[in-house]
């Protein structure tokens, strides 16, 4: 175990455990080992890899300011504590960013979609001019890796 020898507790490593309730006075005596996922090993470290995420725009975005516009901006979920978000699109509720984002996760097999944790998309407005106040929230979009294409470094070379 460490204790106060790493700056940033994401960089501490990985903790896993699998758990699996079960009530054995109404379903009686249960072997786990049967099931698949448990006769897996923990992978000890998960396989960083980067996705490149195309951002190119966003339709039909609830009005937020007075003027009936919003100040939209796209945040971007990933492993490391970096936020990853597009720039401001000033008064638009449907604004083209045709940007990249890198983001940065750890699956266990680079090659397997169903490793990889669904991609997550936050939308808001951005309230930079008015003092004391937060972002608006504008909407999230959730994709499932499988509806991506995955191609890897080794594949293109």
């Amino acid at each position: 175990m460490c204790v106060k020898t790493v700056k940033d507790p994401h960089a501490a490593g990985i903790f896993s455990f699998r758990m699996q309730i079960h009530d054995v006075t109404k379903n009686g005596d249960f072997d786990f080992m049967k099931k698949k996922v448990w006769r897996q090993k923990v992978a000890k470290r998960a396989n960083p890899v980067k996705i490149r995420a195309y951002i190119y725009l966003c339709r039909g975005l609830p009005a937020a300011d007075k003027s009936g516009t919003s100040d939209p901006y796209v945040v971007a979920w990933d492993t490391v504590p970096e936020v990853k978000k597009t720039e401001v699109i000033e008064d638009n509720n449907n604004p083209l960013y045709y940007e990249t984002l890198e983001l940065d996760y750890e699956v266990e097999n680079q090659d397997d979609l169903e490793s990889y944790p669904p991609f997550i998309f936050d939308c808001y407005d951005s309230d930079s001019g008015i003092l004391d106040s937060t972002d608006d929230f504008l909407g999230r979009a959730i994709i499932e890796p499988e509806d991506c294409a995955l191609i890897t470094q080794e594949k293109l070379e």
